[in-house]
């Protein structure tokens, strides 16, 4: 772990200088460290940095188009009873929710589009 502030982050009138605002990271990724004026009427420096990092673009094209969904029909779909199909005497909580998260997912499969955008 590398702690980058080097400098005091704490100062009140003639009070020591302290350390106490920190940023920590696993690898040297932070560069250009500011100590700027504290806000309001709080004695701590507002630390502003850079942080460099790598990432993946991820492409999601499948993904619900919320706004297109047939809900009328979703609704329908959903008009069942409930108090059969999550029998509390014959399933455990888990399985009562795996069935409705199944007929959820069923019933936006069926209703609301998907897409890239």
């Amino acid at each position: 772990m590398i702690q980058h502030v080097v400098e005091p982050t704490r100062q009140r009138g003639l009070d020591t200088p302290h350390t106490l605002d920190l940023i920590i990271s696993t690898d040297d990724c932070l560069s250009e460290i500011e100590h700027l004026s504290p806000l309001g009427l709080s004695d701590h420096s507002v630390l502003k940095f850079s942080y460099q990092f790598y990432t993946d673009n991820v492409k999601t094209e499948d993904k619900f188009k919320l706004g297109k969904g047939d809900y009328v029909k979703f609704r329908a779909f959903l008009d069942i009873n409930w108090d059969e199909v999550l029998d509390v005497s014959n399933n455990t909580i888990d399985e009562m929710c795996e069935r409705f998260k199944q007929i959820i997912l069923e019933g936006m499969n069926n209703f609301i589009p998907r897409g890239s955008k």
